[in-house]
């Protein structure tokens, strides 16, 4: 997993910042991922992004999974590769309307958001001397915590947050590799775990423990 994430981290440096295609290939990898978890049939990365209804408008999701003609789970993917202590708060505020509008139409839904951040942007905080990442990490985290009974509009139920460092050499970036791996399995465990506990009819083709460890 970790080295198709590097490559995924290579194809979004290689790719020009206006195009939509920078985080296909790591959309493909969580297609992938998923599927090994057990639940095939997710939709987005090499397919395009997909249109998803929203109360005040339609918004374009990454990853979706439906089930019954319903989406079921959706997967947002998000690089701050500059200005990230202009595009922090502009970027928790966003997500939060974005998370709501979906919301309002589908209760149920279950939502990821995926995170990869370039510390070489990074710069402390004036205000308390803290990084920008490690706040902004802090801050999704508060909102990764949507799960019964709290359902919360502008709440999400997992985050997976990835640190690189794009002076590092190629193959070599990710700040934190045995981190990395084990969040990211935290987190699908956690989208899986909660999406067949809100449709039990989803069978996967994984026997999923959810009180116990998952490996891709």
């Amino acid at each position: 997993m970790l080295a198709e994430l590097e490559d995924a981290i290579d194809r979004l440096l290689a790719t020009p910042a206006t195009s939509t295609l920078r985080l296909q290939r790591l959309a493909d990898l969580l297609i992938n991922l998923l599927a090994r978890g057990g639940l095939p049939g997710a939709l987005g990365g090499t397919s395009g992004e997909l249109s998803v209804p929203g109360l005040s408008r339609p918004k374009n999701w990454d990853l979706a999974y439906a089930f019954a003609g319903k989406f079921r789970l959706l997967i947002s993917l998000k690089s701050m590769l500059r200005n990230i202590s202009g595009s922090v708060p502009n970027r928790i505020d966003d997500l939060q309307g974005e998370l709501a509008n979906v919301q309002q139409l589908r209760p149920e839904v279950v939502i990821g958001y995926v995170v990869l951040l370039d510390v070489a942007e990074d710069s402390l905080r004036k205000s308390d001397a803290t990084l920008w990442s490690d706040f902004f990490e802090l801050s999704l985290r508060r909102l990764a915590i949507r799960k019964a009974p709290l359902w919360n509009q502008g709440l999400m139920e997992s985050l997976w947050f990835v640190r690189f460092d794009r002076r590092l050499p190629r193959g070599s970036r990710l700040v934190d590799p045995a981190r990395t791996e084990r969040e990211c399995e935290i987190f699908l465990r956690s989208l899986l775990c909660e999406l067949i506990l809100r449709e039990p009819a989803i069978t996967l083709t994984r026997k999923l423990d959810c009180s116990g460890h998952l490996s891709f």
